[in-house]
């Protein structure tokens, strides 16, 4: 029987987990300003040991080493671990200094906002098909939805027009940029892709360590060097590949210069396609 002497009970509020914040779409992340989050004066309230743990993980472009080196020699991407300690660039958290940063943020929030972010073995996947044939794994068909899917604003629109687009500028290839000076040794190109008929957005930074006018491009990946790329294609290939969340028979076709930024010396020059354009014309 209640006793009305007994004091009532307070049941403590768990925190969320980590796992429930990074993928459930009622997590608070999914709607909150991500700026108040991502910022210079919180990322110092962490401690030192986090923030130079967390500095290490980022790409060249974005850490100040004060006594770094941009040598083309340099053989691998990753940071050194004596003194002085790696610490993040100034402008890391600025919108208009790291385009790059921000919009791969804003896909993330979406995603997550989306659901997407959910494990796939969510039981919200399980329907009667694949019940009564769980060893089938034939990927559906893309839907009229990905197949009517733009990358960006006018892909499709462009794709009708593609046999008017000039010869000598569809032949021209990254080792051609290279031998305009288009594409130099040090250059961090990033890649950035949206399949969704995967629920997968690729983004992936490099550097460029060799520049060759007539073996094409060298890139530091992952910590790992890749030798001469000739073509967009070829290195879009190997990145897919290197992220490994994407079959190849879940590739779509497309332009992969237009998935390719190039960034220089912190300044975002823009797409390889409209770099191409530019140089060589339409």
């Amino acid at each position: 029987m209640f006793d009305v002497h007994t004091p009532f009970k307070r049941f403590k509020q768990e925190e969320p987990t980590l796992d429930y914040l990074l993928t459930d779409p009622t997590s608070a992340l999914a709607n909150i300003k991500l700026e108040t989050v991502f910022n210079i004066e919180e990322f110092q309230h962490l401690p030192t040991e986090t923030q130079n743990e967390l500095t290490k993980l980022l790409p060249m472009v974005d850490v100040a080493l004060p006594s770094y080196s941009s040598s083309a020699s340099s053989s691998s991407a990753s940071l050194p671990l004596e003194d002085p300690s790696p610490s993040l660039h100034p402008s890391f958290f600025s919108k208009s200094d790291n385009p790059i940063f921000w919009s791969v943020l804003d896909d993330w929030q979406t995603m997550l906002s989306n659901g997407d972010m959910l494990p796939t073995t969510s039981t919200s996947s399980i329907t009667p098909s694949t019940l009564s044939n769980p060893s089938s794994t034939t990927p559906a068909p893309p839907s009229f939805k990905d197949e009517a899917f733009e990358t960006y604003w006018g892909e499709l629109n462009e794709k009708d027009k593609m046999h008017n687009v000039a010869g000598d500028s569809k032949s021209i290839t990254l080792k051609d940029m290279c031998r305009k000076g288009l594409i130099r040794e040090n250059d961090i190109i990033v890649y950035k892709r949206n399949f969704s008929a995967c629920k997968v957005i690729v983004s992936k930074s490099m550097k460029v360590v060799k520049a060759d006018g007539t073996l094409g491009l060298s890139i530091i990946l992952d910590d790992q060097i890749f030798e001469d790329f000739e073509t967009p294609t070829a290195l879009e290939t190997k990145i897919l590949d290197q992220h490994g969340k994407v079959s190849r028979d879940r590739r779509p076709n497309g332009n992969a210069f237009k998935s390719i930024r190039l960034i220089r010396n912190g300044k975002d020059l823009g797409r390889l396609f409209d770099i191409r354009k530019d140089a060589f014309g339409s």
